[in-house]
């Protein structure tokens, strides 16, 4: 039972708060919709777009981040607590370091999301 808690704990954004997040936006949609009499047939294809649009950005973002872990070099926490320490003293060279893995996600999640682009 710990085992399934911690699973579900670890992996709470995807399992739980993506679905919610979903169905979230799906309802305000629906319900700004209704205030509209002019909806027709391209709001109604939109909204169902929406759902497979986050699935593919969640793709993206998982892909980015398996890519990141696989092939380059992944800062692990402990590693990236001391370079904020030691930014925060001073050390451009950590400040240089933390700065380059940042650009690393933006430009990896950037190239999913490009890879992963829903093509009409």
């Amino acid at each position: 039972m710990n085992r399934i808690l911690s699973f579900f704990s670890r992996w709470q954004e995807f399992i739980v708060w993506l679905p919610v997040l979903i169905f979230l936006a799906l309802l305000g949609w629906i319900l700004l919709g209704a205030l509209d009499r002019t909806i027709g047939g391209d709001v109604l294809a939109q909204l169902l777009q929406l759902p497979i649009s986050a699935a593919y950005l969640a793709t993206a973002c998982a892909a980015a981040w398996l890519f990141k872990r696989t092939y380059l070099f992944d800062l692990r926490d402990d590693e990236e607590r001391q370079l904020h320490d030691a930014a925060r003293a001073g050390d451009r060279s950590a400040w240089r370091m933390l700065l380059l893995d940042r650009a690393e996600w933006v430009a990896l999640v950037g190239l999913f999301v490009a890879f992963f682009w829903i093509a009409r």
